[in-house]
């Protein structure tokens, strides 16, 4: 039984947008809805009405109209098509929210004063950047890329290239040089910009030989690299165009981006998403669910290579002011990021997980400021680090998310008409036909089942790009269930109808034919204080038997001893049961991670079972190219 840890009031509910919209619909559609599970379910049983008043609720702007809203492929999901003959542009759907009355960015680095860009800065800002294009004869369908910090740079590019039609694709600085040659090679980009430096953790990085290096391996460049604040930049930016920015209209499944799967194990994938399915399910997402509202103020930490960049940008369609902290969230000092969220009053809050978890041993000061929601995605989050942000923040919606780079989405997430339960994400999104289903292909509700979605969105991936017949799309989701789309996550439904993510499926650990999702071994080990981080797997053996080790890494100047293992083993039988407590716990020197945050249960497994580090990943995609030595070296010294 989870606990109970927050309820909205009558206000709470009544003021949010999912309220409005039900009520919207149900005038409509001349049909009371008395709960959220019966929206749902009218959601998800007429698709079309459905998406047809999300456009209509959200006013999109349609330069020519759609002729029918959903045509079904004879593929399945693949290549559906929504909303054909409609024309429109995303950015268009950004300014139409512009104002003099609050800025449309807050931007925070390391040591730096913070900067405010107003919306008329960064119209002026994207006006040029879009003449700058043009100039380079950048067209409809082109690819513009970057290696840029998150910044008022990096979103005024995005908006500039999406503004002609173009495709935008970003990677962070902190990719590997290879790595980022893997992504955009397969893209043929014209124009590339990027960052000359980048600062974290106090440190500079200096980027400009690795990113001339780069250039000089796209030969589909049509000009130098474009270096953020070098003088082919300032000219660019300081243009005065005397015309006003304009939107050119285009197809409803015409590319807005390209995102790439982490590329664990070979070329990364290049997932094309449309500009009109990312709209529609942005405006959704962050509206009905998130709640987030005209006015307020929106963060998500994340850097330029993770979709939460694209989808905290998506803020700006709904007139919030979007606010940016680069660097690090601990320096200079422990709590800098929490200070900068109360100093500035920011309304909704969003990280990692990971950040959260790190920081529940902390009793923060007294906050002067309470958030409306406070976000957290990119692994499951713990129901002890639920009550921990509750008690932080008491009047706060705690808001967990779970979806994809794969739609740029969540498909599970918050609701302000419903309790939150420590552990649980609060329901299904609407319009999202998601299911968990057993071996045998069968939906359960009682029972952790593979988390899959059985009718197409609209912010599924249209196609990966350079794979001429699907193939990869096929392989990657629809394979292990025909004609159903499978995520690759463990779930399970609860009495409050709200879900448990236990982990991805693929690093399930298997204990006497009882699966048990690693997420509730990291739930156990997370309440230790000593412990940094861990990892689990389980490894079988020839001759039927199988081992489960444990690995931590443990906090700076703190030892493994064997009084702390025999807690852990005790805590993990009493929480959950003898098959849950590790045969052997070992202490490593760094838990393996890749650039975008996925902690490497499987590479690591395989490098145990005698795969070659080679073969088990791909180096490039690894946060610390030195972490998966440990495993190395002691699948070397057991032969």
């Amino acid at each position: 039984m989870s606990n109970l840890l927050w309820k909205p009031s009558v206000a709470y509910q009544q003021e949010s947008s999912l309220y409005q919209f039900k009520q919207f619909v149900e005038q409509k559609r001349q049909f009371k809805m008395d709960s959220y599970p019966i929206l749902w379910d009218w959601s998800v049983s007429n698709l079309e009405e459905f998406w047809e008043d999300i456009a209509a609720f959200f006013d999109v702007i349609f330069h020519t109209p759609h002729q029918e809203i959903f045509q079904a492929s004879p593929q399945g999901f693949i290549g559906s098509k929504w909303f054909e003959g409609a024309t429109l542009n995303y950015a268009e759907h950004i300014f139409r929210k512009s104002t003099a009355e609050r800025p449309a960015l807050l931007f925070q680095e390391e040591n730096k004063p913070l900067q405010s860009i107003s919306w008329d800065e960064l119209e002026g800002m994207v006006s040029s950047l879009q003449r700058f294009l043009i100039g380079q004869g950048i067209e409809k369908g082109d690819r513009v890329v970057g290696v840029l910090r998150n910044s008022p740079a990096s979103i005024a590019l995005f908006l500039a290239t999406n503004s002609i039609g173009a495709i935008w694709s970003c990677c962070s600085p902190d990719f590997g040089a290879s790595s980022i040659v893997e992504r955009f090679s397969q893209v043929t980009p014209k124009l590339l910009f990027a960052d000359a430096a980048y600062s974290y953790n106090g440190k500079l990085f200096d980027l400009k030989a690795s990113m001339i290096d780069l250039s000089s391996n796209l030969e589909s460049l049509v000009h130098d690299v474009v270096f953020v604040d070098e003088q082919v930049w300032k000219d660019a930016v300081s243009q005065e165009t005397g015309v006003p920015l304009r939107f050119t209209a285009v197809p409803f499944d015409h590319p807005i981006w390209i995102l790439y799967s982490s590329g664990t194990t070979g070329k990364p994938k290049a997932i094309t998403h449309s500009c009109g399915g990312i709209l529609l399910e942005h405006l959704k997402a962050l509206a009905l669910h998130q709640n987030v509202q005209e006015g307020e103020r929106f963060i998500w930490y994340a850097t330029t290579g993770w979709m939460m960049w694209n989808y905290a940008l998506s803020s700006l369609l709904l007139g919030a002011t979007l606010c940016i902290y680069e660097g690090s969230l601990a320096y200079p000092e422990k709590l800098s990021f929490w200070n900068f969220i109360g100093q500035h009053e920011i309304d909704h809050v969003g990280a990692g997980a990971a950040y959260y978890i790190a920081n529940q041993h902390i009793e923060l000061t007294q906050p002067r400021f309470q958030p409306k929601t406070i976000g957290s995605t990119g692994s499951p989050l713990p129901p002890q680090t639920f009550s921990w942000l509750q008690k932080q923040f008491p009047q706060a919606q705690i808001v967990s998310l779970s979806g994809g780079t794969d739609v740029c989405s969540a498909f599970l997430s918050g609701n302000p008409l419903l309790p939150v339960y420590a552990g649980e994400i609060q329901c299904l999104t609407l319009g999202s036909k998601i299911e968990a289903y057993n071996e045998n292909g069968e939906s359960v509700k009682n029972e952790v089942g593979e988390l899959v979605i059985t009718l197409p969105m609209p912010s599924m991936p249209i196609y990966f790009w350079n794979d001429l017949h699907n193939e990869k799309y096929q392989e990657s989701y629809f394979e292990k269930y025909p004609g159903v789309w499978c995520h690759g996550d463990w779930i399970k439904f609860t009495e409050h109808q709200g879900i448990i993510v236990y982990g991805r499926s693929d690093a399930t650990l298997n204990r006497g034919g009882v699966r048990i999702g690693t997420a509730e071994i990291y739930n156990i080990l997370n309440t230790f204080p000593e412990v940094a981080d861990s990892l689990i797997i389980c490894l079988d053996h020839a001759d039927g038997t199988s081992t489960m080790p444990l690995y931590v890494q443990m906090e700076d100047g703190v030892s493994l001893t064997d009084e702390l293992k025999t807690a852990i083993k005790l805590k993990l039988r009493k929480s959950y049961s003898p098959r849950h407590v590790p045969d052997t716990i070992v202490a490593v020197p760094i838990i393996p991670y890749t650039l975008s945050g996925k902690k490497l249960e499987i590479p690591v497994k395989k490098i145990m079972m005698g795969t070659p580090l080679e073969k088990a990943v791909s180096v490039a995609v690894l946060r610390d190219s030195k972490s998966l030595d440990f495993w190395v070296k002691l699948l070397l010294d057991s032969k």
